[in-house]
């Protein structure tokens, strides 16, 4: 078996695993890009790809948490773009010398909010040792895994530095990605959850809590880069293109921080 060949299966089998959103046409152009993007961007991102006026090559995009993402491209996934939701990511595959010199750009901002269905009728403000934990009743906090998902990574920092993180930690429902933590609070399966605000942009059926201070996480940063391997024309003029000032007006509709 090929060095590429297997890669390719690894990458596969991963892709499966992570749940990932992936079509994969065998017969496709060379000149096809793959994108791979955290999760929590996918309404805004499907959005920004119908509006690329290149129509030279198709764009398909594999949407799930940014840690699977990488770690898919560490298993050789022939994605030309990455676009994480947290610099962690971002520099573990630049240290492995993956990522391309000729592209690599902090493209979003977002901030972290406690969410709840839009019927409920939770009302607490965040603050140091707030008791989020009486108020989640009998039910569960939905936040992403803090293992991989960058939702889920921010989340428990910013309870750590709220000193709530012990009381809460066996009251998490933990989910793969943003989008599952998202859907859990809106089928109500959950009293509260911890999103991102552009999440509130993609659903009516949720509504903002509170706004967590940005001094108790690390900024939410989505780094877009180009893959040192698919690093080709065609991928740059995407690159550069999901900075222009039309994409740009797209991401801040949905929710998105850009500078």
């Amino acid at each position: 078996m090929t060095t590429k060949l297997g890669n390719f299966l690894n990458f596969m089998v991963a892709l499966y695993c992570a749940g990932s959103i992936f079509i994969w046409t065998p017969g496709a152009s060379a000149q096809d890009i793959l994108v791979f993007a955290a999760a929590s961007s996918a309404e805004a991102f499907n959005r920004v790809i119908k509006e690329n006026p290149n129509k030279t090559y198709a764009i398909k995009v594999s949407y799930a948490s940014s840690g699977a993402l990488a770690r898919q491209i560490e298993n050789g996934a022939p994605a030309s773009l990455f676009l994480s939701a947290n610099e962690l990511w971002t520099k573990r595959l630049a240290q492995k010398n993956l990522l391309s010199k000729r592209g690599s750009v902090n493209l979003l901002y977002n901030r972290l909010v406690l969410a709840a269905p839009i019927t409920s009728k939770l009302d607490i403000k965040i603050t140091k040792g707030f008791d989020l934990l009486n108020q989640l009743g009998n039910g569960l906090l939905a936040i992403g895994d803090p293992s991989h998902v960058p939702a889920g990574i921010y989340a428990k920092t910013a309870l750590k530095n709220l000193r709530v993180w012990k009381l809460l930690t066996s009251r998490t429902a933990r989910t793969p990605d943003a989008r599952n933590t998202l859907a859990l609070i809106e089928r109500a399966a959950v009293p509260a959850g911890i999103i991102y605000r552009s999440d509130l942009i993609a659903s009516a059926r949720i509504r903002i809590v509170d706004t967590f201070p940005e001094n108790v996480h690390p900024p939410i940063v989505y780094p877009l880069s180009i893959i040192k391997e698919y690093d080709t024309a065609e991928a740059r003029r995407l690159f550069e293109f999901l900075q222009s000032n039309r994409a740009i007006a797209i991401f801040k509709k949905h929710g998105f921080g850009t500078e």
